[in-house]
């Protein structure tokens, strides 16, 4: 319902209790006790109000160029924060949301965001393989030298990086479009995979993560994906709340 951060500031400020007690930073907290069906919460209370789980969210934005994938920034940047709180998700019903995974400044396409990204921990895990997709501008055209490289995925070993497949689209004098796909996801892996080349990046998007795909989502737009969750391995909670 909050930042790691922000939760700190309740219990500093006294304001988070448990069972009519303030909650401590060197104090341990149960876990949620379960049962077949749910979770059943711990009675908290901020600012004498009964905490409850907000109803579970997965959605998809199509980040445009030159927003933050963050929720506030201090020099007053364009931030994907600003474009949920503008949106009917930007209640604050619904709690924390923030994005699964990362994309640069520079980038855009889809993004992922959701109110309780600890459930997809395997789906974001390296080691699952999860399969992003990516149409890339680069300059200047591929070299006919790398493209037996590139096309048969071995493009990423010299880099340093595991298998990465590029696939042409359209190319012109000075530029080419490509798609890139990779199960690795290690930060900014597709500038510096083509950097390593001699290549420039003039526009990269995001088209996929995994099951989800970017399809005719605008730019700034938000949809909701809360129904597709399972897509992800990931079975929303039922939560109960302890009184």
């Amino acid at each position: 319902m909050g930042s790691r951060r922000e939760v700190q500031e309740w219990i500093s400020a006294g304001r988070l209790t448990l069972k009519g007690r303030p909650v401590a930073l060197d104090r341990p907290v149960p876990s949620p006790g379960s049962t077949p069906e749910s979770l059943i919460l711990p009675p908290f209370f901020l600012d004498g109000k009964p905490l409850r789980p907000p109803p579970p969210l997965l959605l998809a934005m199509n980040k445009p160029r030159g927003v933050l994938v963050t929720r506030n920034d201090p020099r007053g940047r364009s931030v994907i924060g600003g474009i949920v709180s503008a949106s009917p998700w930007g209640s604050p019903r619904y709690g924390s949301i923030r994005p699964l995974g990362r994309l640069d400044q520079a980038s855009a396409g889809l993004i992922l965001l959701t109110n309780f990204p600890e459930l997809f921990g395997d789906f974001l895990d390296p080691s699952a393989r999860v399969k992003r997709t990516y149409r890339v501008q680069v300059s200047p055209p591929l070299r006919e030298r790398e493209q037996a490289a590139f096309f048969s995925g071995r493009g990423g070993e010299a880099p340093g990086y595991g298998k990465i497949e590029v696939f042409p689209e359209r190319r012109s004098l000075r530029s080419e479009w490509i798609h890139v796909c990779l199960t690795e996801g290690k930060n900014r892996e597709i500038r510096n995979f083509l950097c390593w080349y001699g290549y420039q990046v003039l526009h990269l998007i995001r088209l996929s993560f995994g099951p989800f795909e970017l399809g005719k989502i605008a730019p700034g737009e938000i949809v909701d994906f809360s129904g597709r969750a399972g897509e992800a391995g990931v079975r929303w909670v039922n939560w109960t709340r302890a009184e």
